[in-house]
């Protein structure tokens, strides 16, 4: 029987220490340096509306952006816990990027992108739908300066 939990104990701390030997998930990607953030205030009674645009429609197109390089990445946040009575926004979407230079199209052949993404949407109608639901309080472009990780 001893023998049996021996083995079992020589397994059990060689695959830890094998485990410790592989590299974690950290990449030698460097991270994005610019960052377009808009805050967002959602028309009231059109939250669930907002969201499945965000979610449905515009998601794809960005996830597209991204595969194509126009940017690095879109994030949706949505604001938790506001206080107060100047509650100016309800959500900040980020885009990140590499360069600075592509912040001056970010959304080069959005025509063809959004056929690509959503045959038959057109445009207008998108953008339309989009302002009935929310409206945009302001953008500004972050640059990162530091970061520890």
């Amino acid at each position: 029987m001893r023998v049996k939990y021996f083995w079992m104990l020589l397994v059990a701390v060689t695959s830890f220490f094998v485990g410790t030997l592989v590299p974690g998930a950290r990449t030698d990607t460097p991270s994005p340096k610019y960052f377009m953030v808009s805050y967002i205030k959602v028309n009231p009674g059109k939250g669930a509306d907002y969201l499945k645009l965000e979610q449905e429609t515009w998601k794809p197109l960005h996830q597209e952006f991204i595969k194509e390089g126009q940017f690095r990445s879109w994030s949706l946040y949505g604001l938790q816990f506001p206080s107060g009575t100047d509650e100016k926004y309800d959500y900040a979407t980020v885009h990140a990027f590499d360069k600075f230079g592509q912040l001056e199209n970010p959304f080069a052949n959005f025509g063809k992108t959004l056929t690509k993404v959503h045959p038959g949407v057109k445009a207008d109608d998108l953008i339309d739908r989009t302002e009935k639901t929310r409206n945009l309080v302001r953008s500004e472009v972050w640059v990162l300066v530091d970061k520890a990780e």
